[in-house]
């Protein structure tokens, strides 16, 4: 059987189809009828009905905007006071090591939290649409909303760390899975030539909440305490989520949009399965640097906590930017054309820029490109999906997307840690030479990955060629 019996096609024609119109096959050849009014139209279809001719359905038009532009924003204001406030764990761990706040806390522990709560999102995916299914999209994502804003509000009056582990790692994960899942395929339903500028510019929301807030919890924290920072803001979350995911709207009938929460042919799945890959090794690499940046900069370069926290809000003021910027490279050059450009930068800029850095200024450039850069699989994962999937699949090939991530999310940091400890205790280097090889790993994984996406292009294409847009 050929794939494109097996598989759903892409939402853009493949230059591989069969042209029908030069084909030898035998097609039919009855005359195509004329443009009806539509009372004509609509007595066409019941005579059509009287004679058991099947009826094909009108092929559903996407807006390019609309209300697609408040659901942009509505998905910009979930992404802020979600991955914007996780952006601050970063904040409250540096807190947490500094005063010895949890008995048995390290930074590995810390990284293991930090890591679970992604880990715990991402294996919400089949869930999350299996409730999608049952429920509807927006009850999902109140019952998330509940998740995020209990996991900070819960974690502020917590005493021991396995207690904190449970909140922050596995509820407020839980809560970012439920909003996270249903609200990525809505704007594929409101977009297509435009659909990776729309999601970057829904995604560059965390850049934006990462930005603020990272500055006002260090500052809550310094003013009044760990305690009523997090539940500072679990409120906020509660405040601007609630009514976000209130107006938030989908076009599941009209795109013929499934809901099928574990459908494992993904994973087999000729094109997709480069896809997935890419983005395993990449999201390790996005996690590396977004936890070590500011550590290499506070303990490798000696320089102060507080131009290590300028470093975090530079990589999220690059978020802000890059991520629609790079939406609409995407939009123009092709979705898979790009995401490889922008990651081969990634890639190249850690290991020229990052990795020989001796002081802040040259820190301060490779976090502009690292922030306008690392995290855009985060945008550009529902418009490459769609390009090899389709639409209407979407939500169910992103479900195992997101489940496959689990691992990679999980272990990207402490990989990282143990690299830093074995360069430590058993080469003995120090300072800045013992992050080298974390440095070196994590910008040959972003470079091994845009290699794999190359898969992705070539089975699209149906040939090897370089510069074709796709």
């Amino acid at each position: 059987m050929s794939e494109a019996t097996t598989y759903p096609p892409s939402d853009e024609p493949k230059e591989r189809d069969v042209d029908i119109e030069n084909s030898s096959t035998p097609t039919n050849t009855a005359p195509q009828p004329q443009m009806m009014s539509g009372q004509s139209a609509s007595r066409s279809k019941e005579a059509n009905i009287e004679n058991g001719a099947p009826i094909i359905p009108e092929e559903d038009i996407i807006p390019e905007g609309g209300y697609g532009w408040v659901v942009v924003g509505c998905i910009a204001a979930l992404n802020a006071t979600t991955w914007g406030i996780n952006t601050t764990y970063g904040v409250y761990s540096s807190y947490y090591l500094a005063n010895n706040y949890f008995e048995g806390g390290s930074t590995l522990n810390y990284a293991w939290v930090g890591g679970l709560s992604v880990a715990t999102c991402l294996l919400c995916g089949p869930l999350a649409n299996a409730l999608s299914r049952w429920l509807g999209f927006r009850i999902t994502m109140l019952f998330g909303v509940v998740g995020v804003v209990l996991g900070q509000c819960m974690a502020g009056i917590c005493r021991t760390f396995g207690e904190f582990l449970f909140c922050q790692g596995i509820l407020f994960g839980i809560g970012l899975g439920l909003t996270l899942v249903p609200s990525q395929p809505l704007l594929a339903h409101w977009f297509k030539k435009r659909l990776a500028l729309a999601q970057g510019l829904g995604t560059a929301g965390s850049g934006l909440g990462g930005l603020i807030l990272s500055n006002t919890t260090r500052l809550a924290i310094d003013r009044i305490d760990v305690k009523w920072a997090l539940i500072i803001n679990g409120l906020i979350s509660l405040v601007c989520m609630v009514p976000a995911v209130l107006l938030l709207k989908g076009r599941h009938k009209a795109v013929g949009a499934r809901q099928a929460p574990f459908e494992l042919k993904w994973v087999v799945h000729p094109g997709f399965v480069w896809v997935w890959l890419w983005a395993a090794f990449t999201m390790m690499a996005y996690f590396i640097a977004l936890y070590s940046l500011a550590s290499f900069a506070t303990s490798g370069l000696n320089l102060s906590q507080t131009k290590g926290a300028a470093l975090q809000s530079i990589l999220a003021a690059g978020q802000m930017i890059g991520r629609p910027l790079w939406g609409y490279f995407l939009d123009t050059g092709g979705r898979i054309n790009l995401t490889i450009v922008c990651y081969v930068i990634c890639g190249l800029s850690t290991l020229v820029i990052w990795l020989p850095a001796k002081s802040f200024g040259v820190l301060v450039f490779y976090a502009i490109i690292q922030g306008m850069t690392g995290g855009t699989i985060w945008s550009v994962a529902a418009p490459l999906t769609a390009r090899v999937v389709g639409i209407k699949d979407l939500a169910s090939a992103l479900s195992i997307f997101w489940l496959i991530l689990v691992i990679p999310a999980l272990v990207g940091q402490p990989i990282a840690i143990a690299l830093l400890d074995y360069s430590q205790n058993k080469l003995g280097r120090t300072g800045a030479e013992a992050y080298y090889i974390s440095i070196g790993f994590c910008g040959a994984l972003a470079i091994f990955a845009t290699g794999l996406l190359y898969g992705a292009k070539r089975w699209i294409q149906g040939n090897w060629r370089v510069l074709e847009k796709t």
